[in-house]
C-alpha cells in the first residue's frame, strides 16, 4: 500500500487500497498483512441497498480496469463502534455499498462455515461466466452474475439484470432436478444449490480472485486445484470442458479472463481520509454551547455524502443520526427489528412509544430529524429537567428497557402459531408496521400497560383489531387516537369497542359488515349481466333514496374484494408451512417478484383478457376474475410456470392442494371453464357465482377466525 502524504494538516490524506485489502475488512478469509488501515462501518451508516445490477456492473468495470471512485474514511471514533475491535483504525463514511460488492467477489461461499442444519450461511454468490453468450444489447466485457436468496437461478444477462422469464426459471430448476414445484413440501433452493441459468461455464468469482497470479499457467493450475476440491457440483463439468478446450477461441478467452483478474488484483482504490478537524465541535455546536460533542461534523459530512449517492429516506436519516450520538443502542434495535420490520421504522416507533408516556391528547406524531437531533445531542444520563428525565432520557431508557419486551408482547398477541391459529403471518405484522405505523404504535402502548402474564378479554381479539384497522381505516391516525384516548383511563374491551364505534360514526373508518350482510348486498343481476360492474351495487337504480347511505356504508368497505393480505390470512397455515424462512423485514425481499410466493389466477388471466371476438362477458368476468375470489397464493416459480394450466390439472382432486389453495372440490370444474366464460352467459354466470361464493367464504373465515365480530357494536353483528 502506498500512502500519499497530505500537503497540509487540513487537507484530506489519500490512501491507495487494493481490493483484497478492502475485502479483508469484512472477510476474515482474506489474508492481508498490512494493518495500517482497517475500516469498519460506523454506527451512523445505513444498511445495504444496492441492486444486483449494480454489483454485476461494478465488477465488470473492475475487471476491465475502469476506476470506480474514491472512498471516504475518517479516524476511528470509539463511540461509533458497533462491535469493539482494537484492530479497527478508521470508519467508512462513503463507499459502503461498493465495499460490500468488492467483498462479495472474494467470498468463497462453497468453503464457508455451515449452519447447524447443514445449510450455507451466505445468501448471495457472485459468479463469472468463463465462456459467455452475450446479449445483443450488453455493454459488458465480463459477464459477472449474482445469485441471491430471492433469485437463486440468477438474473437476466443484459445490463439491467432484471428478473428472468418464467420459462428460464423453470428450466433452471429442472436442470438442478427441482421438478415437483406443486408439491406442498417444495422449498425454493438456496443459492448454493443452483447456479446462474444460461451461463455456459459459471465459476464463483472468488475461485479466480483467490488463485495464484504468478503467471497464466500457474493461475489456471491454481483454479483447477480449487475445482478438484469441489467436483460434486453439477456446474463443474462445463468449467472443466472449457479449461480443456485447445481451440484458439477458448485459449484466447482464457487469456482474456486472466487479464481481467490481473486488472482486479492490481486495482487501487483511493480512500480519502477526512481531516482530524472533523472530530472538533462544529461552529453550530460552539454557538449553542454544546461543544463537548465531537460527532456533529461527521454527521454533517455523512448527510452531504448521502445526497450524492443512494439517498436515505427521513426515517433512515433519523436513525443514522441517532446512531451517531448513541451508537450503543444500534445493536439492540437491530436485533429486535430482525424479522419484524426495518430498523429505522422500529426506531421511529420506539421514539414515539417512549414519548407517549407523557401524552394525554393522543399518540405522539413522527419526530423529525431536526427535532430529534435537538433531543439527543446531550448524553442521556445528563438529561434532566426539574429533576425529571427529559425526552432524551425517556427515549434512551425506553429503547434499553422497554422496547424488546413490548415488541415480543405484540408479536405474541398477533403472530400465527400452532397454539394461536387465529394469528397473523409475519408478513402481515411487517405490513402493519410499514403501512399502519400508528396502529403498531398503539399496540406497543397496550403492551407497555399490560403486566406480563395478565389475563384479559381483549388480547385474543387483537389479530382482528389489527387487520380491521389496517385494512378498513380511512384515517389510521385518527382511528388509533380515538382508541388510545378511549382507553386512556382503562384498557378494556369495552373502551376499545367505544373507540372503534366513535371512529366509524365520524367516518374515519369504514363500516364493518357481518358476512350475512355482505352476502345480501353483493348480488348478481338476473339480466344484463354483461353490463354489470361493482359501482352498480352502490348506485342501485340510481335514485337518490338510499344511495347516500350505501355510499357511506359500502364504498370503502368493498375494497376488500381485492385485498391480497386477506387472502394470505385464510391461507396462513399453508404459507407458514411452505415458506417458513421468508423474512418480510428484508427490503430486498419486499417486491412481489422477490417473495417466494405469487398470486395465481385459478382461472387463468388469459381467459378473460384481450379477447377480440366472442367477448360479450369478458369485462364482467375480468372484474370478478381479478378479485381474491379467483386468486390463491402459490409458490412463485410454480405459478409462473403454469399460467395456462387449467385448475383441474394444477389442483384437481388433490385434497392437500385444495386445502392449501382454499378451494372446494366442486368449484374446480367451473374454475376450469376456459374461454367459455367470455362468450357463454351460462358459463360466465357460473364463474362469477363461484368467485362470489369463494370471496364470501374468504371474508367469513377472517371474520370468524379473527374474532372481529366481538369488537364491533351489536347492531352490526350477525
Amino acid at each position: 500500500m502506498n500512502e500519499i502524504s497530505p500537503q497540509s494538516e487540513s487537507t484530506p490524506s489519500m490512501h491507495e487500497l487494493s481490493l483484497l485489502k478492502i475485502a479483508s475488512w469484512s472477510n476474515k478469509a482474506c489474508p492481508v498483512n498490512d494493518t495500517s488501515i482497517r475500516a469498519s462501518v460506523p454506527a451512523l451508516q445505513r444498511g445495504l441497498v444496492w441492486e444486483p445490477q449494480q454489483v454485476e456492473m461494478l465488477w465488470d468495470s473492475i475487471l476491465r480496469g475502469f476506476p470506480i471512485g474514491a472512498l471516504v474514511i475518517c479516524k476511528r471514533v470509539d463511540e461509533q463502534e458497533l462491535v469493539h475491535d482494537d484492530k479497527i483504525t478508521h470508519h467508512l463514511l462513503d463507499g459502503q455499498q461498493r465495499c460490500n460488492a468488492i467483498s462479495l467477489g472474494f467470498k468463497d461461499t462453497f468453503k464457508a462455515p455451515k449452519q447447524a442444519a447443514g445449510e450455507f450461511v451466505e445468501d448471495s454468490i457472485l459468479w463469472l461466466d468463463l465462456n459467455p453468450e452475450w446479449d445483443a444489447n450488453s455493454t459488458r466485457n465480463y459477464l459477472t452474475r449474482i445469485t441471491t436468496l430471492a433469485h437463486p437461478w440468477g438474473y437476466r444477462q443484459d445490463d439491467d439484470a432484471k428478473r428472468m422469464k418464467t420459462q428460464c426459471i423453470r428450466n433452471a430448476l429442472e436442470a438442478a432436478e427441482h421438478k415437483n414445484l406443486a408439491a406442498c413440501d417444495y422449498r425454493r433452493p438456496k443459492p448454493v444449490e443452483l447456479w446462474p441459468h444460461i451461463a455456459k461455464a459459471p465459476i464463483p468469482l472468488a475461485w479466480l480472485m483467490n488463485a495464484s497470479l504468478k503467471n497464466e499457467a500457474e493461475f489456471w493450475r491454481s483454479v483447477r486445484g480449487r475445482i478438484d476440491a469441489s467436483v460434486a457440483y453439477k456446474w463443474i463439468e462445463p468449467i472443466l470442458k472449457f479449461l480443456a478446450d485447445t481451440k484458439p477461441k477458448a485459449v484466447k478467452q482464457r487469456r482474456f479472463v486472466y487479464r481481467g483478474i490481473q486488472h482486479a488484483a492490481k486495482a487501487q482504490i483511493i480512500a480519502l481520509e477526512a481531516p482530524e478537524e472533523i472530530l472538533e465541535a462544529s461552529r453550530q455546536e460552539v454557538s449553542l454551547g454544546t461543544e463537548e460533542e465531537d460527532i456533529s461534523n461527521i454527521e454533517h459530512l455523512f448527510q452531504r455524502l448521502n445526497r450524492l449517492g443512494t439517498r436515505l429516506d427521513g426515517e433512515e436519516l433519523a436513525y443514522s443520526m441517532i446512531k451517531a450520538y448513541w451508537p450503543k443502542i444500534a445493536p439492540e434495535v437491530n436485533e429486535i427489528a430482525a424479522g419484524l420490520m426495518p430498523q429505522s421504522r422500529l426506531f421511529s416507533l420506539a421514539v414515539r412509544a417512549a414519548l407517549s408516556a407523557n401524552e394525554h391528547k393522543g399518540l405522539p406524531g413522527v419526530v423529525g430529524v431536526s427535532a430529534l437531533r435537538n433531543m439527543v445531542k446531550n448524553k442521556p444520563d445528563k438529561c434532566m429537567v426539574k429533576n425529571k428525565p427529559d425526552k432524551c432520557n425517556l427515549i434512551h431508557k425506553y429503547i434499553k428497557e422497554n422496547l424488546k419486551p413490548a415488541c415480543d408482547q405484540v408479536s405474541d398477541w398477533l403472530r400465527y402459531s400452532e397454539d394461536k391459529e387465529a394469528g397473523l403471518l409475519p408478513v402481515h405484522v411487517t405490513s402493519i408496521a410499514q403501512g399502519s405505523p400508528e396502529l403498531y404504535l398503539l399496540l406497543l402502548t397496550f403492551a407497555d400497560r399490560t403486566p406480563a402474564g395478565s389475563d384479559t378479554d381483549w388480547e385474543p381479539l387483537l389479530p382482528g383489531l389489527a387487520t380491521a384497522l389496517h385494512w378498513f381505516a380511512k384515517d389510521k391516525g385518527k382511528v388509533t387516537n380515538r382508541i388510545y384516548l378511549a382507553c386512556h383511563e382503562e384498557l378494556s374491551l369495552k373502551n376499545i369497542k367505544r373507540g372503534i364505534s366513535n371512529a366509524i360514526e365520524a367516518e374515519e373508518m369504514c363500516s364493518l359488515h357481518a358476512p350475512l350482510e355482505v352476502d345480501e348486498f353483493i348480488q348478481i343481476p338476473d339480466k344484463d349481466l354483461a353490463a354489470w360492474n361493482w359501482g352498480h351495487l352502490i348506485e342501485g337504480d340510481k335514485e337518490e333514496v338510499g344511495m347516500a347511505e350505501r355510499e357511506k356504508s359500502w364504498r370503502g368497505f368493498l375494497n376488500f374484494v381485492g385485498n391480497r393480505e386477506l387472502l394470505l390470512y385464510v391461507q396462513r397455515a399453508f404459507i407458514a408451512e411452505r415458506f417458513p424462512e421468508y423474512d418480510p423485514a428484508r427490503r430486498d425481499l419486499w417486491e412481489e417478484h422477490n417473495r417466494p410466493w405469487d398470486f395465481d389466477h385459478i382461472l387463468a388471466h388469459k381467459y378473460f383478457y384481450n379477447h377480440k371476438r366472442d367477448n360479450t362477458y369478458m369485462a364482467v368476468c375480468a372484474q370478478w376474475g381479478n378479485t381474491i375470489g379467483n386468486l390463491r397464493a402459490w409458490a412463485f416459480e410454480d405459478n409462473r410456470s403454469d399460467q395456462y394450466v387449467p385448475a383441474n390439472c394444477k389442483i384437481g382432486e388433490n385434497e392437500m392442494l385444495l386445502d392449501a389453495s382454499f378451494v372446494e372440490a366442486e368449484e374446480i370444474p367451473v374454475f376450469s371453464s376456459g374461454d367459455d366464460v367470455c362468450k357463454n352467459e351460462a358459463s360466465a354466470r357460473k364463474f362469477i357465482e363461484i368467485c362470489r361464493c369463494r370471496l364470501l367464504r374468504i371474508y367469513k373465515r377472517w371474520y370468524s377466525d379473527s374474532g372481529i365480530a366481538q369488537l364491533f357494536p351489536p347492531e352490526q353483528k350477525q
